[in-house]
């Protein structure tokens, strides 16, 4: 399990209590195979050219973010893991849907979602089916973020 070095690590109070019809209220980014070889935290252990770009746009929103996990679910930034290997694209259907409910109720034990908020995803196809069911059922909206041009060689793990 990912070790969670401390309270804070996503600053989920950082972000507008009054969130717009258009600004993300929080950001999820999909973590993805490309791993340093030793455990790290979670914004760092992902490595590949597209994980850096979707972390860097989600830290420069000014909005929480949490990576999305295919094996460990939500971790905050600072959550502490070692590489694995494991794809959630590659589980059943069933294990994805009881997956993206696992990941909602983890989001909403961090920062209550409701009416009026924007969950951003930036990870790849199988992530975005499966939590979207899940954070509407709350009454969030979900936008699928555009960054790069394809998640095809980056699915997130």
């Amino acid at each position: 399990m990912p070790m969670h070095p401390g309270a804070g690590s996503a600053s989920p109070s950082a972000a507008s209590s009054a969130a717009s019809s258009t600004a993300a209220s929080v950001i999820l980014v999909g973590g993805g195979s490309a791993q340093l070889s030793e455990p790290a935290a979670a914004r760092d252990l992902y490595v590949s050219p597209q994980f850096v770009r979707r972390r860097a746009r989600a830290e420069a929103s000014g909005v929480p973010w949490f990576v999305v996990s295919g094996r460990w679910g939500l971790l905050a930034p600072g959550d502490v893991l070692a590489p694995y290997s494991f794809s959630l694209a590659e589980q059943s259907v069933n294990y994805q849907r009881a997956w993206g409910r696992f990941v909602a109720e983890q989001l909403c034990a961090l920062r209550p979602l409701g009416r009026g908020d924007v969950v951003e995803i930036s990870a790849g196809s199988a992530y975005t089916a499966a939590l979207t069911a899940p954070i509407e059922f709350l009454g969030a909206r979900v936008r699928r973020a555009t960054v790069g041009a394809s998640d095809a060689g980056d699915e997130p793990r």
